[in-house]
């Protein structure tokens, strides 16, 4: 009876330990915000994110390839690129999973359930060349170094093909923990889908600070989603990533290598805006205090975007110095608006929750539709912050 008891003890004290290790239920969402819209109706949150919205079950059965090949460097041969279908099969099934479990459409639970062990049955995506490792100070291995041999960015550029896929699969891994984790979870297919997902997690680039924004914000968001999901400490790594943002937020409004990128800097400036929203959410599930003036740079830098996306001209200070770009002569390529991307767009919605009363809060509002992508999912995480937000703050 003793030992028995001892072991109880110390099961009890593992389980409260592993979920104290957790920090919050999302390592994206603070509980506070995730509880309150939890607590909305299925119609109001319907209504806001999803009205008259259509499943493109076509698309989502294209099905995922075997591999990405064949990106250059400045990432301007989509067309040529093998395997491409992955991002758009993955943002249809993003949006309809989301759509899904929001709704409460149980037969369409299934169907994505399904497709994710189709998926995870056929291996997709195994097989595109590995060019990032977990171990530290390897990073990037040898065979994939060396992008931007050439000035114009025409060379292979493997490591590309790589992070698309990990794009990929860690946004289904997004979205099995959120919604599928404790779904029929005794079913056998959660074996066979966890034994395709978990192996991509070696080939994660490992993390030791935040220096830059891209690549869901220099690979922490990857990292700190495996860590939440193992139940492993991550407060740390959440402190790094608050601290390299900081550095990145600018005074005036621009961001580190992002808001100079030449013809693309209100693009990449957005971007960065994204995961800069994001790493404030994260900050404040893991209950970390944020620095002194991140948020008042933070809205410099929203404010920098609204005025550009209006005039490209004023984006031009930055622009011209040309990083890893070519010159913008005062015209921004964006390819999108506030109703077409789902590309780092969380920010739109975390910005009208958090700051209702601001400027570009009112002008995001009105130039927004009520079907943009953005409040269907998230290019980055899978998982729709965008509606989540934008149900609390409408």
């Amino acid at each position: 009876m003793k030992k028995f008891l001892t072991t109880l003890v110390f099961f009890i004290f593992f389980i409260v330990n592993a979920k104290a290790n957790q920090l919050s239920e999302s390592p994206f969402i603070p509980d506070n915000v995730l509880n309150d819209f939890k607590s909305l109706s299925k119609e109001h949150k319907v209504n806001v994110c999803f009205k008259s919205f259509d499943p493109f079950i076509d698309k989502i059965n294209e099905d995922l390839p075997m591999k990405i090949q064949g990106y250059n460097s400045k990432m301007d041969n989509e067309n040529k690129v093998k395997g491409t279908r992955a991002m758009d099969v993955f943002r249809e099934f993003a949006s309809t999973t989301n759509y899904a479990f929001i709704s409460e459409n149980f037969e369409l639970q299934e169907f994505l359930f399904d497709k994710l062990f189709e998926w995870a049955n056929d291996k997709a995506l195994t097989k595109t060349k590995v060019c990032y490792t977990n171990i530290e100070n390897r990073f990037i291995l040898k065979e994939c170094e060396g992008s931007w041999k050439d000035p114009k960015g025409q060379d292979p550029a493997p490591t590309h093909d790589s992070s698309r896929t990990l794009e990929v699969i860690m946004g289904l891994n997004y979205l099995y923990d959120f919604y599928f984790i404790d779904y029929k979870k005794d079913d056998l297919r959660h074996k066979v889908i966890n034994e395709w997902i978990k192996p991509f997690h070696k080939r994660i680039k490992y993390v030791k600070e935040f220096t830059y924004f891209g690549n869901s914000a220099g690979w922490f968001f990857p990292n700190l989603s495996i860590k939440h999901s193992q139940n492993k400490k991550y407060k740390t790594l959440v402190k790094k990533l608050i601290k390299g943002s900081d550095k990145l937020l600018l005074k005036d409004g621009s961001i580190k290598d992002r808001t100079t990128r030449g013809n693309r800097a209100l693009w990449y400036h957005h971007s960065a805006l994204g995961e800069a929203f994001i790493i404030m959410e994260i900050a404040k599930a893991a209950n970390v205090k944020l620095p002194k003036n991140y948020e008042k740079k933070l809205l410099k830098a929203v404010e920098l975007f609204h005025d550009a996306y209006l005039d490209h001209s004023v984006i031009e200070p930055w622009a011209k110095k040309k990083y890893n770009s070519h010159a913008s002569n005062g015209k921004q390529d964006f390819r999108s608006d506030f109703n077409s991307t789902s590309h780092g767009s969380a920010w739109f919605h975390i910005l009208q929750y958090r700051y209702p009363d601001h400027r570009t809060s009112k002008f995001i509002k009105d130039e927004m539709y009520p079907r943009a992508a953005s409040l269907k999912s998230d290019q980055t995480l899978g998982i729709s912050l965008g509606c989540i937000y934008n149900s609390l703050a409408n």
